[in-house]
């Protein structure tokens, strides 16, 4: 609302009007109306200040510790698109919660200010906007307080306003998403190649790690459904997603890949040993990578993984982790005998040997042996339903497949991946390329599609088999 909208609103307050019949006049809530009425000794001084009887528009009360992180929050962002930083909503609005309570402790006093004032670029480093934070990208929303006062939560609805305010049309990047540097990735594997020789490291020591979004009750493009069960009433198109944590080194061996599920204990895995699992039992309520379940998996899966394939190896536990520079990757972790190598910024798709192959070739495979359990499920069962195999479709379920899939994978496929980053290491194999093992299995999948029949699989295509989801 306009200040000349709220002058009315208090007005009629004071003629004896109820709030409820003042809202309905305004068309707001009544939790508004009362809430203008608290603010009603600001408001009346922001009209003193910067009212105007010919002016259109006019000033709309704004703190002035608000409206200075704004500004600075808007060159900052203008500085991370230059040096290709991504960034999401979740980052930004993290981001100018930092330097609020700061601020307005800084400015105590003074809280009205009309909208067109700024910031400083001299306040940057004061504000905590002097450098754009790399290790901030892509992070997720953590948990638990923040560290901004009450009277600012950089809600939703405050970054549609600032969108706005500061005409940004776009500010979510994702890794792969920005311009690859193509230049960097050129430059790279020559310094990556100096540090292997003067470490010593050999390629049974050197692992690459990436997480990636699986939905596992899913096809590409379309469900699993049946002509007759996609109209049924109540049916509804299965969107579950894991997180896998892929990892293995350069000799072709791949570790057990960590699962962030949404849930701690599925009803699935109900009296399961989770240590028995073919996979590293993580959780998120959103099954999203964070931070916290990176650290947790370096630690508890990682290390002891690798200590104990070395040990097997009779090889010196002296190990290199390199990893890309997601937000979910923290840049602290630690742990004497492994060293972090973080790969430049937008390199992910052209250099880390995970995204060579290694993860589109385990999502064919994952498809392939999806729809060959959903085969064999209908041959053994007269009554076969598609709504009743999903329905019986559980995480423990899709464990077995991604062991299964994780199975079909070659040592050799692997070794493959490591090309582009460190060809010194790679063997010239035949038969066992990525592409080739992907193209196998997307051929079988479109077979098997066949054989299901109905709509949704006898028209499949192996672009819609063969696309990363």
């Amino acid at each position: 609302m306009k200040l000349e909208e709220k002058v009315k609103l208090l007005d009629m307050l004071k003629e004896g009007k109820s709030f409820a019949a003042v809202g309905r006049h305004f068309s707001v809530n009544e939790s508004t109306v009362r809430y203008i009425k608290k603010k009603e000794a600001e408001i009346c001084k922001s009209v003193s200040m910067s009212y105007f009887g010919s002016a259109k528009t006019v000033a709309t009360v704004r703190d002035k510790t608000i409206v200075k992180v704004e500004s600075a929050l808007a060159i900052w962002i203008k500085d991370c698109q230059k040096k290709n930083v991504p960034l999401d909503s979740n980052i930004i609005r993290e981001k100018a919660r930092q330097p609020y309570q700061q601020l307005s402790t800084a400015k105590e006093g003074d809280d009205i200010v009309r909208a067109e004032e700024g910031v400083e670029e001299g306040e940057l480093e004061f504000l905590g906007f002097d450098e754009p934070a790399e290790e901030e990208e892509g992070e997720e929303p953590q948990a638990g307080p923040s560290s901004a006062p009450q009277g600012f939560q950089a809600s939703k609805g405050w970054f549609h306003r600032f969108q706005k305010r500061f005409h940004l049309k776009s500010v979510t990047l994702h890794g792969e998403s920005a311009s690859a540097d193509t230049e960097a990735a050129a430059k790279y594997p020559e310094a990556f190649k100096k540090i292997i020789e003067e470490k010593g490291y050999h390629p049974e020591q050197v692992f690459n790690m990436d997480e990636t979004g699986l939905f596992w009750k899913k096809m590409p493009s379309r469900t699993y459904l049946m002509k007759d069960e996609a109209k049924a009433s109540g049916f509804k198109a299965q969107k579950d997603r894991v997180t896998l944590i892929m990892c293995g080194n350069a000799a072709g061996f791949i570790l057990k890949p960590g699962l962030i599920y949404k849930a701690a204990n599925p009803s699935a895995l109900k009296n399961k040993n989770k240590a028995l699992l073919p996979v590293f039992w993580m959780h998120n309520p959103k099954a999203w990578i964070t931070k916290v379940l990176t650290e947790y998996w370096f630690h508890q899966s990682f290390i002891p993984q690798v200590r104990q394939y070395l040990n097997d190896l009779a090889m010196e536990f002296k190990v290199m982790l390199i990893m890309d520079n997601a937000g979910g990757h923290p840049l602290d972790l630690s742990y004497k005998g492994v060293q972090l190598e973080f790969l430049p910024p937008n390199t992910t798709s052209l250099l880390q040997p995970m995204d060579q192959g290694v993860i589109r070739a385990f999502k064919a495979l994952y498809a392939r042996n999806s729809l060959h359990h959903l085969v064999t499920a209908m041959d053994s069962d007269s009554e076969f339903t598609q709504k009743e195999y999903w329905r019986k479709f559980t995480i423990a379920t899709c464990l077995s497949i991604i062991s299964q899939s994780l199975n079909d994978m070659k040592k050799e496929t692997l070794n493959t991946c490591w090309n582009k980053l460190w060809p010194e290491c790679v063997h010239d194999y035949k038969g066992f390329s990525p592409e080739e093992i992907q193209h196998s299995a997307i051929n079988k999948a479109v077979q098997l599609a066949r054989i299901l029949g109905g709509e949704g699989f006898e028209d499949i295509t192996e672009d819609e088999i063969g696309h990363p989801y």
